[in-house]
């Protein structure tokens, strides 16, 4: 699994209640797909990144749904996406 990372620069700034409906919905978009790992528990104690895993090959579908949530919830200006390239968890 590689871990993508949705880091937020200013988190304060952004709010801490949009940071967790942006990952809430970003959840529901993860939930059923078996390829990534999302933990709703760990959105819900996030204050300045959403962190999620995904298998080798769904890396890239992963950034790109990440980034339409992202947009849809207008938060494209104010986090990046980091993908650790390499990162295995078991």
């Amino acid at each position: 699994m590689v871990t993508i990372r949705v880091k937020f620069r200013d988190w304060q700034a952004s709010g801490i209640h949009r940071i967790h409906n942006f990952g809430e919905d970003l959840w529901r978009r993860f939930r059923d797909n078996k390829h990534i790992v999302i933990d709703l528990g760990e959105i819900d104690r996030s204050v300045d990144e959403i962190t999620f895993s995904a298998q080798g090959r769904h890396v890239r579908r992963a950034v790109k749904d990440a980034e339409i949530v992202m947009r849809k919830h207008m938060v494209d200006k104010e986090a990046e996406i980091i993908v650790e390239a390499g990162t295995r968890q078991a």
